[in-house]
């Protein structure tokens, strides 16, 4: 080998030391930065999308408890020739029997006639998954169409 090859041999291994030290020494303040910021802007964007998606998914148990209230209020019609009258009619226990609420997210009115049954299902206010969601369930007794639910709040 002559001297140039050994000059050069050690210049490369000098340049792979200070290039090893640098890569070491971990991310700059800059890279830092970029990456909180890139995480801001996904967090901004997904977390309302989550909040919507968990309402809709809560109110599918006012939805299913509402339609069945609505399928018991068309069986009572069928065997009683009218719907109840009085207090069990609006609270509708008069199809459903007394309603547990105490392990709900809903609370459950029935209002209407024969021709245009409703059963409401209001999100309670102390839960913030269910608050202002209000789904309501159209039935004709007579016939027993349903309509499809409406559902607001979400």
């Amino acid at each position: 080998m002559n001297t140039f090859q050994n000059h050069l041999l050690q210049t490369l291994v000098k340049q792979s030391k200070r290039n090893h030290q640098k890569s070491s020494q971990g991310f700059t303040l800059v890279e830092l930065l970029i990456v909180t910021v890139i995480v801001g802007i996904l967090s901004a964007v997904a977390l309302p999308q989550f909040f919507s998606q968990t309402k809709k998914a809560a109110a599918t148990e006012g939805t299913q408890q509402a339609s069945t209230i609505a399928k018991q209020a068309s069986a009572y019609y069928l065997e009683n020739g009218a719907v109840a009258d009085g207090a069990t009619h609006t609270n509708c226990s008069a199809y459903a029997g007394t309603l547990k609420t105490d392990n709900t997210n809903f609370t459950y009115s029935c209002e209407g006639t024969k021709d245009a049954f409703i059963v409401n299902a209001t999100g309670k206010a102390d839960n913030d998954n269910t608050k202002d969601v209000v789904v309501k369930v159209t039935v004709n007794l007579t016939d027993g169409t349903f309509t499809k639910p409406e559902i607001t709040g979400v």
